[in-house]
């Protein structure tokens, strides 16, 4: 049974931002059009799968992996929420100032 996604602000802006970076610094919008569609394809195995991914220490939250990138979200009741679009790359202590905020 599928549960619909609901995309939060942080992962909105995650997305966003991932995009900019990679417009301005390959001058061209392909890279960062392919990579997003990646997500997206990769958020429709997430409804249709919710338990094909990892699980967290944080109650109902898993992450799934996507090249240098982790989308962590939660199964709620009525849907899955995205919660943020992780870059691998980034401080390890930023993460989970995140997540426990």
């Amino acid at each position: 049974m599928t549960k619909p996604i609901v995309w939060s602000h942080k992962a909105k802006n995650d997305l966003k931002r991932i995009k900019k970076f990679y417009d301005t610094r390959n001058q061209s919008t392909s890279y960062s059009k392919k990579l997003l569609k990646t997500f997206r394809d990769s958020v429709k195995l997430i409804e249709k799968f919710p338990l094909l991914s990892f699980p967290t220490e944080y109650k109902n939250v898993r992450g799934f992996v996507i090249l240098e990138y982790i989308i962590f979200y939660e199964i709620m009741k009525e849907h899955i929420i995205i919660l943020i679009v992780w870059d691998c790359r980034r401080d390890p202590e930023q993460l989970k100032k995140i997540m426990d905020g």
